[in-house]
C-alpha cells in the first residue's frame, strides 16, 4: 500500500513537502555534527565562540543516526492504522541500531536501557519495557513522524517517543516539535508563540488533540485519559522552559551575535525533553523571521549559535537544524546558505536516500 500525505496549509504542493524534508534532514544531520564536536564540553571550555563548523568530515552522533532507523521503520510499514506493526518496525530498527558497530557515540542510556529491556521481550508500555524517563531522545530523531501523513503524524511522533523515552514530559515535547516541523513554514519566527498557544489549549481544555483517535489508541496502554497526560506532560518543566525561551529570544533581539553567549542561560541545558525543544525553537526563531523582516541568524549562524551551549549541543543544534530545513521549501536551502557539509560515505548515502524517498514512500 503506497501511502500519500494530505496536502495541508503549508505542504502545498507535495513536492515542497518533500524538498522541506530534505532540507530538514540535511539540517539535522549538520546541526548534530556541528554540535557533536563540542557535546561534552563545557560553555567556559569552548575552542571558541561561536564553535566553528567541522573541518573536512561531518561526523554525526546517534540523533542522525536513530532518524535514520525511524525513517526506516516508516519507509517499510504498508499502513500505518496498524500500530502493532508500526511499534514492532520501529523496535525492529531501533534494536538494529542498538547493535551496530558505528553505535559508539554516546548513545543515550536511556534509550540502549529501554532497548536492552525491549530486546528481552518487554513490550514498551511493559513495568519492565520502556524507561519512564523525560530525556532528549524522544525529541531528536522525531523528523521522519512529523512529515508522516494524517492522520498519524501525531500518534507516530508519540509512538516513537514512548518507545524508549515512557514519561509525559517526553511525549509533550515531541508533540510540540513535531507540529513546528510540520508546520514549519506556517510559524517561522514564531515557533514559540505557537508553541506556547498549543500548550494554553491543552491546559485549557480545548486542545484538538486529545480528540485526535490515532493518539488515542498509541497512548491507550499507559492513558485512559489522553487529555491528563497531555496536561502531565507540560507540568512542572515543560511550559516555563517555552517561556524563559522566548523571554531570552526577545533579550537576544536587541544583542549582537557577538554577545549572545551561552544560549541555555536561564533556560536549560538540554539533557531532557523540555529544555531540548525551548532551546531549538529559540534557535530556530532567530533564523527565520516571517515576511520581510530579516532574521537575526542566517541557518548555518543559527547551528553555530546551537552548538555553542552548555548543555547537550549537539540534539540541541540537531532539532534546530531540523526545523529551520524544514521551514524552507526552496531546493537546497543549505547549499543556498553556504553551507555543505562533507557526512561520512555511509550517512551521506543514507540520508540522501532517505531524503529521494520520503517518509511515505514515493510518489508523493
Amino acid at each position: 500500500m503506497t501511502v500519500t500525505p494530505s496536502i495541508d496549509q503549508d505542504a502545498t504542493p507535495t513536492e515542497g513537502f518533500a524538498i522541506r524534508y530534505a532540507n530538514a534532514l540535511t539540517g539535522l544531520a549538520a546541526g548534530d555534527a556541528w554540535g557533536y564536536q563540542v557535546e561534552f564540553t563545557s560553555y567556559a571550555q569552548m575552542p571558541a565562540y561561536p564553535v566553528a563548523p567541522p573541518a573536512g568530515t561531518w561526523t554525526v552522533s546517534d540523533d542522525t543516526q536513530m532518524t535514520i532507523a525511524l525513517h526506516r521503520a516508516l519507509a517499510e510499514v504498508p499502513d500505518f492504522a496498524d500500530i502493532e506493526n508500526v511499534t514492532d518496525a520501529i523496535t525492529r530498527q531501533f534494536l538494529l541500531w542498538q547493535v551496530d558497530p558505528d553505535n559508539t557515540r554516546a548513545p543515550g542510556r536511556t534509550c540502549m536501557t529501554s532497548l536492552h529491556n525491549l530486546r528481552a521481550g518487554a513490550r514498551w508500555y511493559d513495568r519492565d519495557g520502556a524507561v519512564e524517563s523525560a530525556g532528549c531522545g524522544a525529541v531528536m530523531r522525531l523528523v521522519p513522524t512529523a512529515f508522516a501523513p494524517e492522520p498519524y503524524w501525531l500518534g507516530l511522533t508519540a509512538l516513537q517517543a514512548v518507545i524508549t523515552h515512557k514519561h509525559p514530559r517526553a511525549v509533550v515535547p515531541a508533540l510540540l516539535l513535531a507540529d513546528a516541523t510540520r508546520h514549519a513554514p506556517a510559524q517561522r519566527g514564531q515557533f514559540l508563540e505557537h508553541a506556547l498557544t498549543t500548550a494554553a489549549q491543552i491546559y485549557n481544555g480545548t486542545s484538538t488533540w486529545t480528540e485526535d483517535p490515532y493518539l488515542q489508541d498509541v497512548l491507550a496502554p499507559i492513558a485512559g485519559d489522553v487529555s491528563s497526560l497531555l496536561v502531565d506532560g507540560l507540568n512542572d518543566d515543560v511550559a516555563d522552559a517555552l517561556m524563559r525561551a522566548a523571554d531570552s529570544r526577545d533579550r537576544l533581539q536587541d544583542v549582537e551575535p557577538a554577545s549572545y553567549g551561552d544560549p541555555c542561560a536561564g533556560i536549560g541545558e538540554g539533557w531532557e525533553s523540555a529544555s531540548a525543544a525551548a532551546l531549538a525553537l529559540l534557535v530556530a526563531d532567530m533564523a527565520t523571521a516571517p515576511g520581510d523582516d530579516v532574521p537575526a541568524l542566517t541557518g548555518p549562524q543559527a547551528l553555530a549559535l546551537a552548538s555553542t551551549s552548555n548543555g547537550d549541543s549537539d540534539s540541541i543544534a540537531c532539532i534546530a537544524g531540523g526545523i529551520i530545513g524544514s521551514a524552507h521549501p526552496e531546493p537546497d536551502y543549505w547549499a543556498a546558505s553556504g553551507l555543505n557539509p562533507t557526512f561520512e560515505p555511509r550517512y551521506a548515502e543514507e540520508l540522501a536516500a532517505a531524503a529521494r524517498q520520503g517518509t511515505c514512500r514515493p510518489p508523493w
